[in-house]
């Protein structure tokens, strides 16, 4: 899909485990499977916003939020349900900047690098402030159990 191209997505809470505040995204803006870019608009009520600033670290939260997104959105695509996944690990987080200011937005891409049938997956993740200059960047490793309650017997 071509980003010329006009595609309506559901609300970002459909694709999401998450609910209430925890949806820290707004908006799913592009996707095509293996990628996805969303919006966040950048709030003084935010669950992590202390004195007009959520600290870059929570960047991290944003990624693994859009790669959510993303199997979400993934999974409808396939008319299959939504599986829980968990954040395994986060490598190479770089941020240009200590945090995000209140009142400003950014967006969230996340790109899949790797993935396996066991549900394991590898995917780098970059934030934009003002549309195109990206200031944080992490590859994450996310893991989406094949059969949730299974795992969590095991673990």
């Amino acid at each position: 899909m071509s980003r010329k191209d006009v595609r309506a997505y559901l609300p970002i809470e459909e694709y999401l485990p998450h609910c209430g505040r925890m949806v820290l995204l707004d908006d799913v803006l592009e996707a095509e499977m293996g990628y996805i870019r969303c919006a966040v608009a950048l709030r003084m009520d935010s669950p992590f916003c202390r004195d007009g600033l959520v600290p870059a670290y929570v960047g991290i939260e944003y990624m693994a939020q859009a790669i959510g997104a993303l199997v979400g959105w993934e999974s409808h695509e396939r008319g299959i349900a939504i599986r829980t996944g968990f954040l395994v690990s986060a490598r190479r987080f770089s941020s240009k900047v200590d945090g995000f200011a209140a009142g400003g937005a950014l967006t969230i891409e996340a790109r899949e690098n790797w993935r396996d049938d066991e549900g394991l997956a590898v995917m780098d993740c970059v934030i934009y402030h003002s549309g195109d200059i990206a200031v944080a960047h992490a590859r994450l490793m996310v893991y989406q159990p094949l059969d949730l309650n299974a795992y969590l017997i095991k673990t």
